[in-house]
């Protein structure tokens, strides 16, 4: 009686081929990840642009009506009081404005970062960030980066007294690592203090106002 045996000299590059097959796999897995979270980021770039390009529009617009405003008062040779003026030029050095702190950060933060949520409450403005970390780099200093960069701008900081982290997240998908952080920024006292008082005294400041819009 003759045994047979039969032997599969193939077996080693069907394996081979098959973990080939699945590392491409993952491959494409990881580059479809990457790609869809390029394009989020790029998606959350452009909204931002866009809400800024419309605030900078209709504070030019503001501006433009209170040009025509003060063209109209020239004309009539309407007489604004002296207190009016100094209200009015109070007003406008006690005020925060926003529209240029929003276009400071969308010209100070990396291309790899995106804000994601901003809330202003209690004379504390809440910023929240997400960004992609490389290999090599620490995520502190992703954090310490925009900080020092949001500190050292005029623009910005310039009614705030202090700025600190609140709290970090990271996310490791695949070999990306994803950071999201959140940073507290609050009003100087001094500007707070103006703010009430002038909520207290405005009498002045509104009859400047209703001058302006009188004419």
């Amino acid at each position: 009686m003759i045994t047979q045996f039969s032997i599969n000299l193939n077996k080693g590059e069907d394996i081979a081929e098959r973990e080939a097959r699945w590392r491409k796999r993952r491959e494409v897995i990881t580059l479809t990840i990457l790609v869809l979270f390029v394009v989020v980021l790029t998606a959350i770039n452009i909204q931002q642009y866009r809400t800024i390009e419309s605030i900078v529009e209709l504070k030019q617009r503001t501006i433009r009506d209170i040009d025509r405003q003060l063209d109209s008062l020239k004309k009539t040779g309407k007489n604004i009081s002296k207190e009016d003026v100094l209200a009015l030029a109070k007003l406008e050095k006690e005020r925060v404005l926003w529209t240029k702190k929003l276009l400071a950060i969308g010209q100070l933060i990396p291309d790899e970062m995106a804000l994601t949520h901003l809330e202003y409450k209690n004379q504390t403005l809440l910023l929240r960030f997400i960004s992609v970390i490389k290999k090599e780099e620490k995520e502190f200093d992703r954090v310490k980066e925009i900080i020092d960069k949001l500190k050292s701008s005029p623009m910005f900081f310039r009614d705030f007294s202090e700025m600190r982290l609140k709290e970090q997240h990271r996310t490791d998908v695949e070999d990306q690592t994803i950071l999201s952080f959140s940073v507290l920024a609050k009003i100087s006292r001094g500007m707070a203090i103006k703010r009430g008082r002038r909520g207290r005294r405005g009498r002045t400041g509104r009859s400047a106002m209703q001058a302006l819009s009188r004419g």
